[in-house]
């Protein structure tokens, strides 16, 4: 049987989102322009804040019953020679139908970025334009560095096209967040932060 390396040598761009769908294992990518781009790897505090962030989510939308909250590794569909891996995206009800074994070929209402030096420029410049492309109404980028969160909501543009525009920004380290997005929800950002993973090292 072969490998997940071995499936991805054998991948001849332009590479279709469905072939990229079917690609598994260890190391992970992105889907850019039909060309495989192998995703960096992320610092443990990366992992724990996203958890944290993520289970405040999940258990608003469950108890409500207004869909799932999807996490770090779910495929998201961006063109026919495009996709993403966001770090969060809310995937209501209504889209479930959209879900398939390896991509989700809707538009999710709400994508989320947690920031990492090594692709600070990627969500704030490349993803940004793709997820407005796509239509993707609000986009949550998390600066743990900063203790910000930055609300981008979808706006049209001059030339007729989608962009976003900043609508909020919540910092500090004992803030509290309350999407809009999502009203009634509370999230103390002093359980979000994961202060304590911060400066770690493998030294």
């Amino acid at each position: 049987m072969a490998t997940g390396t071995e499936r991805t040598k054998a991948l001849t761009p332009p590479i279709t989102v469905k072939e990229w769908g079917e690609v598994d294992g260890s190391p992970r990518y992105d889907l850019v322009d039909g060309r495989l781009r192998e995703k960096p790897p992320v610092a443990y505090w990366h992992e724990i804040l996203l958890v944290s962030l993520s289970s405040f989510v999940l258990t608003y939308v469950k108890a409500r019953g207004l869909g799932h909250v999807v996490i770090s590794n779910a495929k998201l569909k961006i063109s026919e020679t495009g996709g993403r891996e966001p770090d969060l995206f809310f995937v209501p009800i209504d889209q479930y139908h959209l879900v398939g074994k390896n991509l989700f070929k809707g538009v999710p209402p709400l994508v989320a970025e947690v920031l990492s030096p090594s692709k600070e420029r990627e969500d704030r410049v490349t993803k940004f334009r793709e997820y407005a492309l796509l239509g993707i109404g609000e986009y949550w980028i998390i600066d743990f560095a900063n203790r910000r969160i930055e609300i981008y909501r979808l706006q049209p543009q001059p030339d007729g096209s989608n962009g976003y525009a900043l609508a909020e920004a919540v910092e500090g380290e004992t803030a509290i967040f309350r999407p809009s997005f999502f009203p009634g929800l509370e999230i103390p950002l002093a359980e979000v932060w994961p202060t304590e993973f911060e400066h770690r090292t493998d030294d």
